[in-house]
């Protein structure tokens, strides 16, 4: 097909023409998937900001069936109650400051109470030897916490699954917290939504907790690029196809 304007004349291919709108629509989908993505993370993180600005919650006193659901995430709460130490969870592939280490969850057992919460203690460097196991804090009795509430951690794809890996009397690692393979493992009942100390709390190890949502720019840097491949794909397509006329004719 050819289309004439002036002495030029665009005149593409056809199966250049499909590709070139096949690729351009990939692209600006996938900007538009970017920036819905960004959305998604700024009113995840409007959200947080709302609930954490509430006061917190002390867990004690709320109801058991009032735990596990989702109008206290992000919630700041309060607890009394002691840690099950002989139960030590390290999350493996934790970095921090290009350091690899662990995330410790510790079970955590409410005062005068049969609900118990696993519990983010936070980021412990690992030891270059995976055999020797890390020296963690035992907090002995009954203790106060302050924490957020929050789901259980997703965790990337696995090449495979692995079970809990016992690496001392009472610590075992993980890929991935999966509270029903914790709960056979310990023989307890935890709770379906998981809590992490706050930094100012004690009883924890290092705490620089990412906000939720604050990914938000990073999606849109994301889009700004699909959508400037999908400009510079129409620029080519047009500069390859448009050419001058050739005139033709005889001398009279």
């Amino acid at each position: 097909m050819n289309f004439y304007f002036g002495n030029r004349c665009f005149s593409p291919r056809l199966i250049t023409s499909l590709l070139m709108l096949l690729f351009l629509a990939l692209f600006i989908f996938l900007g538009c998937w970017q920036l819905d993505r960004a959305e998604q993370k700024r009113n995840l993180y409007a959200e947080f900001e709302s609930r954490q600005s509430d006061n917190a919650i002390d867990l004690n006193q709320v109801d058991g069936a009032l735990l596990g659901s989702s109008r206290l995430l992000w919630r700041s709460v309060t607890a009394k109650g002691s840690f099950i130490e002989e139960f030590q969870i390290l999350l493996d592939n934790q970095i921090q400051d290009t350091k690899a280490g662990y995330y410790v969850y510790t079970p955590f057992r409410l005062d005068e109470s049969e609900t118990i919460v696993l519990v983010n203690r936070g980021w412990l460097v690992a030891d270059p030897d995976r055999k020797i196991s890390p020296k963690l804090i035992m907090s002995e009795g009954i203790v106060n916490i302050k924490a957020a509430i929050k789901e259980v951690p997703k965790t990337g794809l696995l090449l495979k699954e692995s079970p809990p890996e016992q690496i001392s009397e009472a610590i075992y690692r993980v890929q991935r917290i999966k509270l029903d393979e914790l709960a056979e493992l310990t023989k307890l009942k935890l709770e379906p939504q998981v809590i992490r100390l706050l930094p100012e709390s004690e009883h924890g190890y290092q705490r620089k907790w990412r906000k939720p949502g604050s990914g938000e720019s990073m999606h849109n840097g994301y889009a700004f690029q699909w959508f400037a491949f999908a400009t510079a794909l129409l620029i080519i397509y047009l500069l390859l196809n448009i050419k001058r006329k050739v005139e033709t004719g005889q001398d009279a």
